[in-house]
């Protein structure tokens, strides 16, 4: 998948949104659900024992969602991204594609300030597991985000620092994944 097919597909699935990670959960509620990283909800880890729970977690999620199908590793970087050395540690970088880049001043003027954009880059792989546990570890401590996308399923994977969002692409898909991942999922009432 190119720059021009990943935008032709956003658009095709996700007309509603920007490829902003974050956003997803809140414009796909009835698709969307979230596990936690660690035991009771802990938000990071303070271990190498509590990363391998991150890493044994993250993995078997990614693997079950996505299985053997091709993924778009997508990373959005904001004007303040740009110079921050946690993406220049990412080993593959060079090998991400710009897709395009956003101004968000001019799409969400109340929010943004003048010139404040998003560039959005790609990369095409399969998911191996541990692998890229580098990258995972990156995200749980807030260093780095990233976007996991099959498009062949039309599944989405944001992991952040404590857990990850899924986005699927029925409500009756993300209520069988629910249930078998209910040890994982939040009490909270509204699932975060």
């Amino acid at each position: 998948m190119n720059p021009q097919d990943f935008k032709s597909f956003w658009k095709s699935k996700y007309p509603e949104a920007l490829p902003i990670g974050n956003e997803l959960k809140s414009i796909y509620k009835k698709r969307w659900f979230r596990i936690h990283s660690l035991p009771e909800s802990k938000r990071y880890a303070e271990s190498e024992t509590e990363y391998q729970i991150i890493f044994d977690r993250q993995n078997q999620l990614i693997k079950d969602v996505f299985g053997d199908e091709e993924i778009i590793l997508l990373i959005g970087l904001y004007v303040n991204d740009l110079t921050n050395d946690n993406y220049k540690e990412i080993k593959e970088f060079s090998e991400f594609e710009k897709v395009e880049t956003i101004e968000l001043h001019k799409i969400r003027p109340e929010e943004n300030e003048e010139n404040f954009n998003l560039d959005i880059f790609i990369k095409r792989t399969n998911w191996k597991p541990n692998k890229r546990n580098e990258i995972l570890k990156a995200i749980a401590n807030d260093e780095i985000r990233m976007m996991l996308i099959c498009p062949a399923k039309n599944r989405i994977i944001n992991p952040y620092d404590g857990g990850l969002d899924i986005i699927l692409e029925t409500e009756e898909v993300k209520n069988s994944f629910k249930e078998k991942y209910t040890e994982w999922l939040s009490n909270h009432p509204k699932g975060l």
